[in-house]
């Protein structure tokens, strides 16, 4: 049998943010257990901060093929006919101040929202179509060269998706991995009624014709049965995992000498204000002041800053609040061993179906979350399994109470376990992906 597989995203160092680590352990850690990556990518990265020790990191017998990328805009075809750079890299390092199109704006004109809607309508799939059509071409050339039998899809986007089954027209056996509930919720679907319709038939296809399909939260298999129906394989459960190799191998360097809770990665627009309110709440009481506690922030500065700064100003949270702009994974993991807590607060009501990208690092490392998150929810699940949750819930006293007990040291004290910790790691997460290729190759 030829251990090779080709995995195909467009999400892959050196960008550097929470959609690129799932594929990147994979590719880095599945040399261990004898099979050969070859990682088929973008060329050209847009919208992301980048890092290059991740491609340092990587075993020397990982192949990353990168194909052509024009994004499918004015940006993009300006680059493409010989203009300035306008990544988000290429505005950063210029000093230009730059937010993606994920930021919040306070006015848009109404010709940028005649554009806006124009993409929305035109990105069939999604902004990545450019780029399926080079990635099928080129995958099939590299499956019939080296003999590839195997290929994992990561999606999002959905244009990956169309990527696996023209591989897999082309003999390949395919594995589709959903990082999202594609099709499902709003924050990953079109609000074209057209282009959502294609994108629920590309995953309704997806989900019927795979060789096997896997999920990074176990609420993605309940989700697709509702939406669905039983369309083909049952969807596997693996959790992206903490990576051990890179928490061992950080330093002490860079510790804030205060005491804190670590929110790290992308603070989004729709996550609301209950832990603010509970924060300034519990920062009332003369005790929580005296620990000098403070709120350590660690992503995209001009992201996080822009969004957070409304809610800062209005509990008065200036002084107890730290922005620090991103910061590679060795770095993040050594704040992270030294903070009270991680945070969790996308709010009672958002994203019930995910499983944050930080959550699986504070697990895998056996950290105490502090969480406000949705009951019943992915998260609130997995943190309870795990033995590490601490859930603000309810009105603001309970809220605020319940915080204070924290930082206090007053809560009983919680004993993670082991076992659910320890599925949360990276050696495990790709053992149980090559449990799913062993399993497809026997067959």
């Amino acid at each position: 049998m030829n251990r090779s597989i080709l995995i195909v995203t467009p999400f892959f160092p050196p960008q550097n943010h929470a959609a690129v680590f799932r594929a990147y352990k994979l590719a880095k850690y599945l040399p261990q257990f004898g099979w050969k990556p070859v990682v088929l990518t973008v060329d050209t990265h847009y919208e992301y901060t980048e890092d290059d020790s991740l491609l340092a990191a990587l075993p020397g017998d990982v192949e990353i093929v990168r194909t052509r990328y024009v994004e499918p805009t004015l940006r993009g075809l300006r680059m493409a006919l010989g203009g300035r750079d306008r990544t988000f890299k290429g505005l950063k390092t210029a000093g230009t101040n730059h937010c993606n199109g994920h930021a919040n704006r306070v006015e848009i004109s109404f010709a940028k929202k005649a554009y806006q809607s124009l993409l929305t309508s035109f990105h069939i799939p999604d902004s990545y179509w450019t780029w399926a059509h080079t990635a099928s071409k080129v995958g099939k050339q590299l499956i019939k060269e080296k003999g590839i039998d195997f290929v994992l899809t990561s999606a999002s986007p959905y244009s990956s998706l169309l990527v696996g089954q023209a591989l897999q027209n082309a003999g390949a056996k395919w594995i589709a991995d959903f990082r999202d509930p594609l099709a499902y919720a709003q924050k990953v679907s079109s609000q074209s009624p057209a282009v959502y319709d294609r994108q629920r038939d590309i995953v309704h296809s997806a989900l019927k014709n795979a060789d096997a399909v896997t999920v990074l939260a176990s609420s993605y298999r309940s989700i697709f049965f509702d939406m669905f129906g039983k369309a083909g394989v049952d969807p596997i459960f693996i959790p992206t995992g903490m990576d051990a190799e890179v928490l061992n191998t950080s330093g002490e360097t860079g510790i804030p000498p205060y005491p804190y809770l670590l929110f790290a990665g992308e603070y989004l627009p729709d996550f609301d204000t209950s832990f603010f309110e509970a924060f300034a709440r519990a920062l009332e009481n003369p005790e929580v002041r005296a620990t000098q506690i403070k709120l350590l922030v660690v992503g995209t500065l001009e992201l996080n800053r822009t969004r957070m700064m409304p809610h800062i100003e209005k509990f008065a949270l200036k002084n107890h609040v730290e922005f620090v702009d991103q910061r590679p994974q060795r770095e993040i993991y050594t704040l992270l061993k030294r903070a009270l807590a991680g945070i969790l607060i996308p709010g009672p009501q958002g994203y019930w179906w995910t499983s944050f990208a930080k959550m699986t690092d504070y697990i895998g490392m056996r950290r105490p979350v502090v969480a406000v998150v949705p009951d019943p929810s992915e998260a609130r699940t997995a943190l309870t399994r795990a033995g590490l949750g601490t859930f603000l819930d309810g009105p603001l006293s309970r809220r605020s109470k319940t915080l204070t007990d924290f930082l206090l040291g007053k809560q009983r004290v919680m004993f993670p376990d082991e076992a659910e910790c320890s599925r949360y790691t990276a050696y495990q997460q790709v053992q149980s992906f090559v449990e799913v290729f062993e399993s497809l190759s026997a067959h």
